[in-house]
């Protein structure tokens, strides 16, 4: 039997105020998925669904606010337990509003923290435990080779 397969869109939606901040996300720490890890809002994408109109929809239903994509970031496979997933990062320029977890409308992970950071290295425990999106962005700013990216969590009890 095979195991399905999730396709992902994660979002570094970056600050007006200064091009260098990015927003991070906490995970709850009762997530299957990388508990009280600090990353970036993502989603899996609908059927039919385009990465960049996914990306948007986590603006709007995990944050509340509205942006718009400027640049793919990088694409990562990996084999976890009971799902394989293909995720991608997008940049998105905030448009409108202020990003707001506490005022999501989501019925998937709603997030518990935010924080603006201008520091990559905030993302690296997350990607040291498994973190594609975390992953995919500090290899994109240079500070991680993919060759120490976690390809399979097959196994591990870090990421179901």
């Amino acid at each position: 039997m095979s195991k399905r397969i999730k396709y992902v869109v994660a979002i570094v939606l970056k600050s007006k105020r200064n091009s260098d901040e990015f927003l991070v996300v906490k995970r709850p720490d009762d997530d299957p998925d990388l508990g009280g890890a600090w990353g970036f809002p993502a989603a899996t994408l609908k059927p039919g669904e385009l990465p960049e109109d996914g990306a948007r929809r986590i603006c709007r239903e995990k944050l509340n606010c509205t942006a718009e994509p400027a640049r793919f970031l990088g694409l990562m496979f990996q084999k976890r337990n009971s799902y394989d997933i293909f995720l991608m990062d997008i940049e998105m320029e905030l448009t409108d509003g202020q990003p707001d977890v506490h005022a999501a409308n989501t019925e998937h992970t709603a997030y518990v923290d935010q924080k603006w950071s201008a520091d990559p290295l905030d993302l690296m425990p997350s990607a040291r435990h498994g973190s594609c999106c975390s992953s995919i962005f500090l290899t994109d700013r240079g500070l991680l080779d993919r060759g120490d990216w976690i390809a399979s969590l097959e196994g591990s009890d870090k990421v179901s």
